[in-house]
């Protein structure tokens, strides 16, 4: 506790998250997803949700013939892979749709060690790296094997909506100076104006900031990506649909530039 103000000390975004997957995490980051829980039923499929939407993605993009992926910004594992007979994580993914190679990379020491830890014995690796430093990104999918000549799928799974507009546009016009021009990019964003995002800053003392369908278009099209699919809801991907009131995640697909 705050001796000042009385409040429970914030979390990281990393430890919310993990919480809201069901992985070991905090007693004050479990505290903070049961209250996320009560004000927002659905916080747990949520969670779910975005992890899901991978699966799909990479299933989707199989025929593509593509054998890189790097989760950035990937934040904590949902479980440990001795507890899961089928696919629960970005690798275990990407190595059942025939991607051979995974990076992770992430801002926090502690969501990499755990990454990490779970990669074995997959290709690939975990870094730490700041997405809004394209030094750091270009550092970090190097230390993890991922080729800069070799079209890869480059995924955003929720992290934009920790960033301002800014620093959204300048991420997203970086990317293509990190990967072949047949690469992709593929975002997951939290969408509407409920108490789910006002809940995560209060935990976690980070801005969250959901964006509409026309926003988060918008951002993508003036960082000189190609869309190639959505906004979409995620219950519907890949199946392209318009979003409709009581969205809440909206998940895209774009090139960096090329044609396929």
């Amino acid at each position: 506790m705050n001796a000042h103000t009385a409040e429970p000390e914030t979390c990281s975004v990393a430890e919310v998250q993990a919480a809201l997957l069901g992985a070991s995490t905090t007693p004050r980051a479990e505290a903070y997803a049961r209250v996320l829980h009560q004000a927002v039923p659905r916080a747990w499929g949520l969670a779910h949700a975005g992890r899901d939407w991978v699966g799909a993605l990479l299933t989707q993009l199989r025929p593509w013939g593509l054998t890189q992926v790097a989760d950035l910004g990937c934040g904590m594992p949902r479980r440990t892979p001795a507890t899961a007979p089928h696919p629960v994580d970005t690798h275990e993914y990407a190595f059942a749709a025939g991607v051979r190679r995974c990076a992770y990379l992430d801002v926090d020491p502690a969501v990499v060690e755990h990454r990490r830890a779970g990669l074995a014995p997959f290709q690939g690796g975990s870094a730490q790296a700041n997405i809004t430093d394209p030094a750091q990104l270009r550092a970090g999918l190097a230390a993890c094997g991922i080729d800069p000549h070799q079209p890869t799928v480059l995924i955003l799974g929720w992290v934009l909506a920790l960033l301002d507009d800014d620093q959204v546009l300048g991420v997203l016009a970086s990317l293509p100076t990190l990967v072949a021009p047949d690469s992709y990019v593929a975002v997951s964003h939290p969408t509407g104006r409920g108490p789910w995002s006002a809940l995560m800053t209060h935990a976690t003392n980070t801005p969250v900031r959901p964006r509409s369908t026309p926003h988060l278009l918008d951002l993508m099209t003036q960082s000189g990506m190609v869309p190639h699919q959505g906004p979409t809801p995620v219950a519907a991907w890949p199946v392209p649909a318009c979003p409709a009131p009581g969205t809440d995640v909206l998940c895209a697909l774009a090139r960096t530039g090329g044609r396929r």
